[in-house]
């Protein structure tokens, strides 16, 4: 009988361990593992966060705003269009002996000065009103359409083109009364300062 009875405990053993659903099984799953006495233990995943500080770049700005850009190199970029107005523009006296364009703007408005005085007669012999493309060139026999340029108007800084070493190209688009247009590029001044360009210049 004592043996009889041993029998049928290894057989309720087996049958359980066969999924009779007497015994305990454990399935795992994603991380979380649930037993069938129905405890739940869920694993905890640490996350660890890592932040990264990209230093902000910053462009200097002359008073100029956005019309007037130093560049990394220190090089200058002028967008003309975006002086808002306030440009002075006059044309050739009539009976000048030095008649000559010029259109610059306004220190007090607009942070710089950057001014085209285009001499017609009397000055230059290079140009003498025409539209077309020419050097820039201070000098009598030059061009005689000569640029200035103070990057900080008001400020510390002087007139680069004081000296009327300036040089580089331009392209004359318009000469009359009614107005003055000219693209100008490569321009430098004898202390290295460049305004590489193309900006258009209009009066």
């Amino acid at each position: 009988m004592k043996q009889h009875l041993n029998s049928l405990a290894a057989l309720a053993i087996v049958a359980a361990a066969c999924g009779g659903g007497t015994g305990s099984s454990t399935t795992t799953t994603a991380g979380t593992t649930t037993t069938g006495a129905g405890s739940t233990t869920v694993a905890t995943a640490t996350t660890v966060a890592t932040t990264t500080t990209i230093a902000d770049s910053t462009t200097t700005e002359p008073g100029g705003g956005e019309a007037l850009t130093m560049n990394p190199d220190g090089s200058y970029t002028i967008d003309w269009e975006a002086l808002g107005g306030g440009v002075f523009f006059a044309p050739p006296v009539g009976g000048s002996s030095d008649p000559f364009f010029h259109v610059h703007t306004d220190p007090a408005t607009h942070g710089f000065f950057f001014s085209v005085e285009a001499y017609t007669t009397g000055y230059g012999s290079a140009w003498t009103g025409e539209l077309g493309d020419f050097e820039i060139g201070c000098a009598p026999t030059g061009s005689g359409i000569c640029v200035h340029f103070d990057p900080d108007g008001p400020g510390a800084i002087a007139d680069l083109g004081a000296d009327f070493m300036a040089t580089g190209d331009v392209t004359i688009v318009q000469a009359d009364a009614d107005g003055f247009v000219a693209i100008f590029s490569n321009v430098e001044f004898s202390d290295g300062t460049t305004i590489p360009g193309p900006f258009t210049v209009t009066g």
